[in-house]
C-alpha cells in the first residue's frame, strides 16, 4: 500500500524546534514553518511501532548497544553506496555535527586552520570557531553554463597549501548549494588534500536524500589512500526523519583514530545511545528502504510543483535545482532588496519562516532556503504566501 504523505500533523505542542522556536529567530511566531531541516511527515510505520514497543516496556535505563546497531549501517552503506566498512571502524555519536566537533578537537590543534566551502551549513563556522580553530573559506562559484555551484579548485589548492591548514570540513551532498559532488570533483579535492597532508572530515548526513539522475559517492570509497585521510559522519536522521532520536555514525579508518575517539567519548561519558535510538536506527536501515524510496518521489513532486508555481507566478524569483535534500534555494536577488527588506516580506507578508540565505554566508545574501519535506498542502500555502510577498 502506498504511503500517505498528505496528512498535516499539528506539531505546535510537540516540543518541536521548527514550530516552537520561531519567536526567538523571526519577527513573529505565527508563521508557517518551512525552515529547520526536519520533515513534517510521519515516520515509517515500522519505526513508529518499534518505538511504541520500547516506550511500553516502561524502563529507560542505561543502554546496551548490540553489534547489530553498527551492522545495520554497514549493510545499508554497502547496499546503497557500494562501500564496505568494517565493524572496527565504526563509532557512535549523538549527531554528525557533534562528531565533527569532536574530530576537530582530537585531530587538529588550537590555532589550526580548517577549510570550508562557503556558503555552507552555518554550524560549520560555529564548531570551528568554538574549538579554537580558524575558519578558512574556499568559496563555491556559480557556473553559468551548468546553472549550479561548483568548486574553485585553484583557490581550494591555494588554501590547502597554507601550512596552518590541517583539515577540510566537506559537506557532501552540499547544503545549501544542494550539490551532489561527482566522482571527478571528489577525486580532485582528495588529490589536493593528499598533496598537502590535509585530513578530510566528511559530513555525509544528506547521502540518503539524493534525487534521480545523481549518485552519492562516499569520499572514503575513492581509494585506500583517500580512505586513510577521511573521517566520515552520517546518520539516518535526514532520510528517515529521526533527528530528535539523536543518533549518528562515525567511520574512522585507522586504529589510531579509533582509539583516540573511543578514549575521548569514554572519559566524557558520551559513548552510550539513548533508550530509543538503537531500535529506531536499526529499524530504519533494515526495514524502511521502501519508505525512503516513496518519500523521494513525494519530495520530487513537491519540488516540481514549487518550480512550476514560481515560474508562472513570481517571475523575478528563480529556483536552484536541488540534486539532493528536501530543500530548495529561492534566488530573490533580482528584486533588489536588502537582507532586512527581504526578511520583512518573507515573514510579515508571506507569513512563512524560511532560512534566510545570508545565514549561510555573504554569497547567499538575497537567497531564501525552503523546506519541502512536508505534505503538498503546506507547499501550496507557502507558495501562495510567497506570491503575495514577492510576485
Amino acid at each position: 500500500m502506498p504511503i500517505d504523505f498528505t496528512v498535516e500533523i499539528d506539531r505546535r505542542n510537540a516540543h518541536s524546534t521548527k514550530w516552537s522556536e520561531m519567536g526567538g529567530t523571526f519577527s513573529r511566531d505565527d508563521l508557517l514553518p518551512m525552515w529547520v531541516a526536519d520533515m513534517d511527515l510521519r515516520c515509517a510505520p515500522e519505526i513508529v511501532e518499534v518505538l511504541k514497543e520500547k516506550a511500553e516496556h516502561g524502563i529507560y535505563g542505561y543502554v546496551y548497544r548490540p553489534d547489530s546497531y553498527f551492522q545495520a549501517a554497514i549493510d545499508w552503506t554497502k547496499e546503497r553506496f557500494g562501500y564496505a566498512m568494517t565493524y572496527e571502524s565504526m563509532a557512535h555519536c549523538s549527531g554528525v555535527v557533534p562528531s565533527m566537533s569532536y574530530c576537530i578537537q582530537l585531530f587538529t590543534q588550537p590555532g589550526d586552520k580548517i577549510v570550508i566551502q562557503s556558503p555552507v551549513y552555518y554550524p560549520f563556522y560555529e564548531i570551528i570557531n568554538g574549538c579554537g580553530r580558524e575558519v578558512c573559506e574556499s568559496p563555491l562559484v556559480w557556473d553559468q553554463e551548468s546553472s549550479r555551484f561548483v568548486m574553485d579548485f585553484d583557490d581550494f589548492e591555494k588554501q590547502c597549501s597554507d601550512p596552518k591548514v590541517t583539515a577540510f570540513l566537506l559537506c557532501s551532498p552540499h547544503n545549501p548549494a544542494m550539490r551532489v559532488w561527482t566522482r571527478d570533483e571528489l577525486t580532485r579535492m582528495a588529490e589536493i588534500c593528499l598533496r598537502h597532508d590535509v585530513t578530510i572530515f566528511s559530513d555525509e548526513i544528506w547521502r540518503d536524500f539524493v534525487h534521480t539522475g545523481h549518485t552519492h559517492i562516499p569520499m572514503a570509497s575513492l581509494d585506500k589512500d583517500v580512505e586513510a585521510i577521511t573521517i566520515t559522519g552520517f546518520s539516518p536522521s535526514k532520510g528517515f526523519n529521526l533527528a530528535g532520536v539523536q543518533a549518528s555514525y562515525l567511520h574512522l579508518p585507522t586504529k589510531e583514530q579509533q582509539d583516540a575517539y573511543m578514549n575521548f567519548v569514554s572519559y566524557q561519558l558520551l559513548k552510550r545511545n539513548n533508550a530509543f535510538s538503537v531500535v529506531a536506527t536499526e529499524t530504519a536501515y533494515a526495514k524502511c528502504g521502501y519508505w525512503l524510496d516513496e518519500l523521494l518521489v513525494h519530495v520530487a513532486g513537491n519540488m516540481k510543483y514549487l518550480t512550476d508555481f514560481v515560474r508562472e507566478n513570481i517571475p523575478n524569483v528563480d529556483l536552484l535545482t536541488s540534486e539532493a535534500t528536501y530543500l530548495m534555494m529561492l534566488d530573490c536577488r533580482k528584486l533588489g532588496l536588502s537582507d532586512e527588506e527581504l526578511s520583512h516580506r518573507i515573514e510579515d507578508v508571506a507569513r512563512v519562516a524560511l532560512d534566510h540565505g545570508h545565514w549561510f554566508g555573504p554569497a547567499f545574501a538575497g537567497y531564501e532556503r525552503i523546506n519541502l519535506g512536508c505534505p503538498r498542502s503546506m507547499v501550496e500555502k507557502a507558495a501562495n504566501g510567497l506570491k503575495k510577498a514577492l510576485g
